[in-house]
Formats: structure tokens, sequence, C-alpha cells
């Protein structure tokens, strides 16, 4: 239930409820960009406010189907890469988890008619995705219907937000009554982002309409490697307890190739020498029943050793607002 109630969601987004069109903006504009640049296509975004929904659209590969089924699985909060350290915002993976709920929680004073409903489209496939809650069992009640659609390439979400009562004043249209900030933020992607052609409208009227100024910029990616020289001891352990939460059998000689630096078997050899590490399972090396914090340290150290502090990116945009 720990995104069921406005209390809750607030604290998951970090943002009160008066700012919920600006989050699900945010996080669906950042979703679009890091598909389109992971697969290394200069992104075109369009973002359409309806009323009281809007609806957003990247020509990104398409958000898989298994993807939809994990962001509907509420019993999972994160994915390895929330402790993932890089030169980019942090990733929890909770974004869509956080915005489904969104709708039903505006309208959680209809009590149990309260619900709320999502739209995803990709590869030819309309996801509904209806949001309520059962609160006999006090857990998220999902119901996933799919129905043809015309997006094959990209993404289309489509997120209504019913108006705003808190009992004590008028209701309140979180879409109008954040539309200058909303468009604000999506103009400030664009100066952020100049490989990105952005369009924006406003119950039918064009409001935004920006050419990307340079198609073939970068910077860093998120499946680029991580590099040992941006952990510490607390972080190292949280990224290698959130590797075996999610891949019990990998081993510590898998877990160390991943980082930046560390693709040679010949370093990887050097590394596994040093802290006793050949040939043994990262869980083992963490610790069983208690954290192995000198095999941790010993890691960590051996890491920086044999890699390089040196690094060339492009700084990533800036995820703030407001």
């Amino acid at each position: 239930m720990e995104f069921c109630t406005r209390r809750e969601l607030v604290n998951q987004t970090g943002h009160d409820v008066y700012e919920w069109a600006l989050v699900v903006q945010k996080e669906l504009l950042d979703n679009a960009l890091d598909a389109a640049e992971e697969a290394e296509i200069a992104p075109r975004v369009s973002i359409a406010v309806n009323g009281r929904s809007i609806v957003i659209q990247d020509n990104g590969p398409g958000i898989p189907a298994k993807t939809i089924e994990g962001i509907l699985d509420y019993s999972i909060r994160v994915s390895s890469r929330e402790a993932y350290v890089s030169p980019t915002r942090g990733a929890q993976g909770n974004a869509l988890k956080t915005i489904l709920p969104m709708a039903y929680v505006l309208e959680e004073r209809h009590g149990d008619n309260a619900a709320g409903e999502t739209i995803i489209e990709a590869a030819g496939v309309a996801h509904h995705i209806r949001f309520s809650v059962d609160h006999i069992r006090q857990e998220p009640r999902i119901e996933h219907a799919r129905a043809p659609s015309t997006v094959v390439y990209g993404t289309r979400i489509t997120v209504e937000l019913p108006l705003l009562w808190d009992g004590r004043y008028d209701e309140y249209d979180l879409l109008d009554g954040n539309r200058d900030r909303f468009l604000e933020l999506a103009e400030s992607y664009a100066w952020l982002n100049p490989h990105l052609t952005l369009n924006v409208s406003w119950n039918g009227e064009q409001v935004i309409d920006i050419k990307a100024s340079n198609p073939a910029w970068r910077k860093w990616l998120p499946t680029w490697p991580t590099s040992a020289h941006w952990y510490d001891k607390s972080s190292l352990r949280r990224y290698m307890a959130a590797h075996i939460a999610n891949r019990d059998s990998i081993t510590v000689r898998e877990f160390i190739s991943e980082f930046r630096g560390m693709t040679a078997t010949a370093r990887q050899k050097l590394v596994l020498a040093e802290t006793g590490a050949s040939h043994v399972s990262l869980h083992s090396y963490f610790g069983l029943r208690t954290v192995n914090t000198a095999n941790i340290v010993s890691l960590l150290a051996s890491l920086q050793k044999h890699t390089s502090t040196h690094f060339s990116w492009i700084v990533s945009r800036d995820s703030r607002y407001g």
C-alpha cells in the first residue's frame, strides 16, 4: 500500500500532490529520452494535454510487454539499477509505478469505486491498466486489458489526472493550475538536450514546436559501464546486494566485468587474485548470513587500483524542476 495513499505517494515522488502533473511530465519525458538515446536515435517527443489527460509519445524502440508486466508487480520495488552510481540522475525504476496509482489516489474520496486508468501503447498493442485497491487485503488491484493500437514504433502513454479535492476548497485542476510551469519545464528539456525535437500541444493548440539543433549530440547513457571510482564502501555494498537480489547465481568475476576498465580477462584475474575471489559466487563473497565488510573494502580497493580515474562524458540533463 506504500503507493496507494496520498501521503505515501508524496513520499515516493518527493513532491506534493499539487505538482503531480509536473512529476508525470518529467518522469515520462526522462523515459522517452532514455529509450531513444539507448537505441542511438535522436529523440522526437510529442506531448499533448487534452482536458485532464497527458499524452506523451516518443520514437524509441517501444517499451517491451515484459517490462510492463514487471511494472505492474508491486511486490518488487526496485531493480539493481537503483544502486548503480553514474553521473546521471538516480534510477530506482519506480517512475511508472508511482504514476499508475495517481488517478486512484486523486479519486480516493469515492471509496470502493475509486480507480484510475493509464494506457501504454507500443508494438501495436494498447495496454489498458486500471488501478484500484483491495481494501480487505490492503494491496493494489491491477486490471490489465490488451487491445490493438496504431502505435507500432515508439511508445505512447496516456495518463489521466482527475480533479483534486481536499475537502476544504473547490476542486483543483492539476494541469490548468500548472500550465505555465508545465510549459516552462518542457521547454527547458530542449535547452538541455540539443538533440531533442519536441512538440507540445494544449487542448488542440500547438504551443511549443522545437527542432533539434544538434541531432548528433550525445551524453552519458545509463547502459555505459559504471566506474569503481564513483563508489565508496557503503554504495558498493548496496550495489552488490542489488545484484545478488536480482541475479543470485552471479560470480564475483561477472560482477567486476561490468565496471569500466574491467572487460580485459588479465585485469579481472589480477583483481580476483588480490581479493581471493576466483571462482567465488558474489553472494558467498558478500556474506551469506552477515555482510563481510572486509571483502567489500578489499574488492573496492582492488577495482580502483586497476582502473583509471579519468573518464570523459557529456554533462547530463538537469532533472530538477520547480
